[in-house]
Formats: structure tokens, C-alpha cells, sequence
């Protein structure tokens, strides 16, 4: 199957913070009709909601003239939300997954994907950290499972690290890079491991600014603006976990690259903390999270900066 062949992407948990970004990234970068699919329907509607009215939605592009109303009406033509796997998966040629980081969920999505869709659907994982070849032990296809893992916000973000298995085909990895190049992204290829390389990179430095606060050394508010004044990051260690919601995937891939790849990758009890009492983060992307951590502190943030304008 060639790139420009594909009329039909399933995002399966695309009402979930990373796959409403996908879903919007492939209603934008291409004329693909794209169906949501997560097993609540309340996950579908807050899915299709973040897509519609979210800080990086179609709403918001019409607001900054970016497409017009009827380009965007056009867009949401294209879009379907559904709790029936067979209604999403049927006819797609390409099927993204974005469900929790846990091998034995992911491997159970496969499943189910394999059951319904055509041997030559290409199933594309979200994980950041599980190793491709351990998650194609669901398929029976076991060629056609690629690693795309995308960052926040999905369809902002340029990057796509493509994580490829000694498993998956040549046809399979020319296919998701046509595809994503069409879409408008950066993809790049790295070698199938525990954590690949961005996981990897990026956890240690979150990881230690956690023992840092932990120790002391500095205040949550003081990392942040050093981070973003000194390194130039748009967002501080602490404003990332929580207003993006990702320190849950960030809690369930140091689990698993602490089991791969030994203490290093051991989790502060600090962050242990926030996890089991339920503070994973912006509610808005996490529905049921109690907050983040400044939150859970009781710090102050630090003060907006003026001079630093969102594109």
C-alpha cells in the first residue's frame, strides 16, 4: 500500500490527550476521512470537543484566520466519533493508537484492531517507551506495527520519532513516513528500544529537576523560569507536567524503562506521591485528575512572562 493510497485513519483513544492531536493532525494535513474510537462514549464527546473548541482546535484556527468557517465545517465533515471498533477500524487503511502506557492494554488494542481490519492495515503505536517488537507478540501480522511516537500538542508539533522493529517491512516503514510527510511532519527513524531516544533524553532531565524540588535546591517556580530563560524552553519542567497532563505517561514509561533498563530510570518518591493521590495533571486533558503539582504543593507559579508570546 502506497502513502497517498490512504483515505481512511482510525485513531484508536482519540478522545485522550495525544490522539485528539493526531485525529486533528491527519483532518488538517490531509483529505482523509478520520473516525475517534475510545470505549466510553463520555471520552468520544470530550475527544470531539477538544478537537472542535480546544487550545489547538479547529475553532481556535478559525479565530486566528488560519482556515476559514467553511474550510472548518469542511474539516468536521471529515471527522467521526465512535465507541464501535468495527464503525472505526473497518476500511482504514492506517490505524493510530494512543491508549495508556501499559504493554498489556496496548497488546489488547491490537488484538482487537487485528480481528476487524485488512492484512495490509498498517497499525501505528503512540507508546514512548515500549519496545516495538515486544508490542507486534499481539499480531499475527507482526510486519505492519510501527512506532510513531508524537509530542504535545500532536497536531502542532513537527516531530514523529518512527520507531521500527527488525519486525516491520520496508513497505510498512516507506508508508507512515510518505504518510507523515504528507501531513506535514518531521519523521525520524530511530532503532527499536526501551525508551528510544526522546523518552529517554527528556525523562532524565524531568526526573531530576523532581530530586532537585525534592532536595530542596530550588523552588518548582525557580525551575520552571530557569528552564525557560536559561535553556529556552517554551514551558518549565513543572508547567509541562501539568498543563499538558502528560505525567502519567511520563509515571507509566519510567515504569517501564525501569524494568528494561534498571535503576536509572527508578521513579522519585515524590513523583510516586502525586501519582497515587491523583494528581496527574490539567483536568481538561485528564478528566477525573485532582490537579498537578503546584497543586498538590501549594505553590505559586511563576509570574507570566509578557515578552514571551504564543505563536
Amino acid at each position: 500500500m502506497k502513502f497517498d493510497e490512504i483515505n481512511k485513519v482510525a485513531v484508536i483513544g482519540g478522545g485522550g490527550l495525544m490522539g485528539h492531536g493526531i485525529a486533528l493532525a491527519c483532518l488538517m494535513g490531509s483529505s482523509c476521512d478520520v473516525y475517534i474510537v475510545s470505549r466510553r462514549q463520555e471520552t468520544v464527546d470530550h475527544g470531539v470537543y477538544l478537537i472542535r473548541e480546544g487550545p489547538f482546535g479547529i475553532g481556535r484556527a478559525v479565530a486566528r484566520n488560519k482556515i476559514t468557517s467553511e474550510q472548518a465545517d469542511g474539516l468536521l465533515a471529515r471527522l467521526k466519533g465512535t465507541t464501535n471498533y468495527e464503525e472505526a477500524v473497518s476500511g482504514a487503511q492506517l490505524v493510530f493508537e494512543s491508549v495508556p502506557e501499559k504493554v498489556d492494554v496496548k497488546m489488547d488494542c491490537f488484538r482487537k484492531v487485528e480481528e476487524i481490519c485488512h492484512p495490509e492495515t498498517i497499525i501505528a503505536t503512540n507508546t514512548s517507551s515500549i519496545m516495538i517488537s515486544e508490542l507486534a507478540g499481539a499480531l499475527k501480522h507482526k510486519d505492519r506495527l510501527i512506532g510513531t511516537h508524537w509530542f504535545f500538542p500532536s497536531n502542532v508539533m513537527p516531530l514523529v520519532e518512527v520507531g521500527r522493529s527488525e519486525l516491520a517491512s520496508e513497505e510498512t516503514l516507506k508508508c507512515i513516513i510518505g504518510y507523515l510527510r504528507l501531513i506535514g511532519k518531521k519523521p525520524v527513524v530511530v532503532k527499536d528500544s526501551p525508551g528510544f531516544f526522546m523518552t529517554r533524553f527528556i525523562n532524565l532531565f524531568l526526573m531530576e529537576a523532581m530530586c532537585l524540588y525534592n532536595e530542596g535546591v530550588a523552588s518548582m517556580a525557580e525551575i520552571d523560569e530557569m528552564v525557560k530563560t536559561g535553556l529556552g524552553w517554551p514551558m518549565g519542567v513543572f508547567e509541562l507536567l501539568d498543563d499538558t497532563a502528560s505525567f502519567e505517561a511520563w509515571y507509566h514509561a519510567h515504569e517501564y524503562m525501569q524494568e528494561t533498563l534498571g535503576e536509572r530510570y527508578s521513579i522519585p518518591y515524590t513523583a510516586r506521591k502525586l501519582y497515587k493521590a491523583g494528581y496527574l495533571g490539567n483536568p481538561l486533558y485528564k478528566p477525573g485528575s485532582k490537579g498537578g503539582w503546584y497543586d498538590f504543593f501549594r505553590e505559586p507559579r511563576p509570574p507570566a512572562d509578557k515578552s514571551r508570546k504564543q505563536k
